[in-house]
């Protein structure tokens, strides 16, 4: 099942986040550092405000809103909805335009204004209606949600940025143009009220009290994930913060693509097996999830760090050339080293509703990021802003690891792990066997190549699983 439901989530696992990845490549060709990191820092802002103002609601509906229409009880879930709905993306703005005045772009004109607030609103709107489609198992609605925003909104904002000017509001309104046209098209198509203030108390009690220390964990997260872009914004200026934003964003983007591969179905299985068979069931699941997960992140990493010269030479634009090389493979360790830790250890906590260790593990990563990230920036530049977390990442899934396996009988799919290792280093060695691609049809020859080999090695290691599966489905279909 889990497979399966991976396969349909796919395309919007692909598309969407592929278009995040090409946008932080041709707005080096396109926009200069300053306006590159006013891009950045917003959308960062903006993630934080997501996490506080609206993240206890989108958890607690991915947690629950399949026992509420289950039991007849969707129109009290609804009401709440349109009321939380609207309190978040009126604080959401409001902050938003003053983080833009204060910290970000004191100089900010009216339209970048308004492309901010339109962005945060529109934002807001999709990722919530993407987490109950999650919720739901509506596929297509959670792949308009996240396909169309990131791709539509891109190309949008390239026009305005060629048509009107390269300033920081342009690909910020297309985005903000891109995602209300989401929200729109799937509207009809998923359940809503039509009141905003008959709210049910004794859900908004219970969503507060699941969800709050998940935004608690979640902003500190945030702090982990974005603190050195904003310590690089004070200490060394906004267009540093732009050089940094490049190599940054790569890796963290490849890391989340890779990981959202495979993710966006596996949470809700867990959630389902957790209900129906209890905590082991769950934790056998949350294994299987786990293994799909390394088996992605692994060759995705290591072929992002065997390939990273050809990478930033063929794609990123010279101006960002020298720190990209420096920061992008350290964000994409980072990166995967988080993604392990939210998709398979820190689930742990979400569906034994102990939320609040989620606190902790969040904490050790921000502490680790900020400190670090202050001193190491110091003596060693923006690479060292990257290295700060890399380590920070460590020290967070040490604890999250030990919390897992110590208080809910967390398991590593070990019997997996051989296999993607032999397959990864297999990989590597092909790869660091290619002279550097001159191309990007060589590169995409080299990426391939890559992938060839590290299929060709894992399948035979899996033959026999995989004909076990086959047979059994066999047997079920002639039943």
């Amino acid at each position: 099942m889990l497979l399966r439901h991976t396969l349909l989530y796919l395309p919007a696992q692909i598309v969407g986040p592929l278009f995040q990845l090409i946008a932080v490549i041709v707005w080096t060709h396109v926009v200069d550092e300053h306006t590159l990191g006013v891009i950045t820092l917003v959308t960062a802002t903006h993630e934080l405000l997501q996490i506080a103002f609206l993240t206890w609601w989108s958890q607690y509906a991915l947690r629950y809103f399949g026992r509420y229409h289950d039991r007849g009880e969707i129109s009290r879930f609804y009401r709440t909805e349109n009321a939380v709905l609207l309190v978040s993306v009126l604080l959401q703005s409001l902050i938003a335009i003053a983080v833009l005045l204060l910290v970000i772009a004191p100089e900010a004109n009216s339209a970048l204004l308004i492309a901010t607030t339109g962005y945060v609103i529109t934002r807001t709107l999709n990722l919530y209606i993407g987490e109950r489609a999650r919720a739901h198992h509506q596929i297509r609605v959670y792949s308009i949600q996240t396909i169309l925003g990131p791709s539509a909104g891109f190309v949008v904002g390239l026009i305005l940025i060629k048509v009107i000017g390269s300033s920081a509001e342009w690909p910020i309104a297309g985005y903000a143009v891109a995602q209300l046209a989401a929200t729109l098209i799937v509207l009809p198509n998923i359940g809503h009220a039509r009141s905003f203030w008959q709210i049910d108390r004794e859900i908004l009690h219970q969503a507060l009290r699941y969800g709050i220390p998940i935004v608690i964990g979640g902003a500190l997260g945030w702090v982990g994930l974005n603190a050195s872009r904003f310590i690089i914004n004070e200490m060394s200026g906004v267009a540093a913060a732009g050089l940094f934003a490049v190599g940054y964003g790569l890796g963290q983007r490849a890391a989340a693509v890779a990981a959202m591969l495979v993710t966006t179905a596996a949470f809700p299985l867990a959630v389902k097996s957790m209900e129906q068979g209890g905590s082991k069931v769950a934790m056998r699941q949350l294994a299987d999830n786990a293994a799909l997960l390394i088996g992605v992140l692994a060759p995705s990493i290591a072929g992002i760090y065997m390939l990273r010269m050809e990478l930033v030479h063929l794609l990123i634009a010279a101006s960002f050339q020298q720190v990209t090389l420096a920061v992008l493979p350290l964000s994409a360790l980072a990166g995967s080293i988080r993604s392990v830790r939210a998709h398979f250890v820190d689930q742990t906590f979400l569906l034994h509703n102990r939320t609040r260790l989620m606190i902790v593990v969040a904490a050790i990563d921000a502490t680790a990021t900020a400190v670090l990230g202050v001193v190491m920036l110091r003596y060693w530049g923006l690479a060292g802003a990257a290295g700060a977390t890399v380590l920070a990442a460590i020290a967070a899934a040490i604890a999250s690891f030990a919390l897992g396996f110590s208080k809910f009988g967390l398991m590593l799919p070990l019997n997996h792990l051989v296999p993607i290792t032999l397959a990864t280093a297999a990989m590597a060695a092909v790869l660091s066997q290619l002279p550097e691609a001159t191309s990007p049809l060589v590169l995409a020859s080299h990426i391939a190549a890559g992938v060839t080999v590290y299929v060709a090695v894992l399948v035979p290691l899996y033959a026999t699983s995989l004909l076990r599966m086959f047979r059994l489905r066999q047997q079920q279909s002639e039943s």
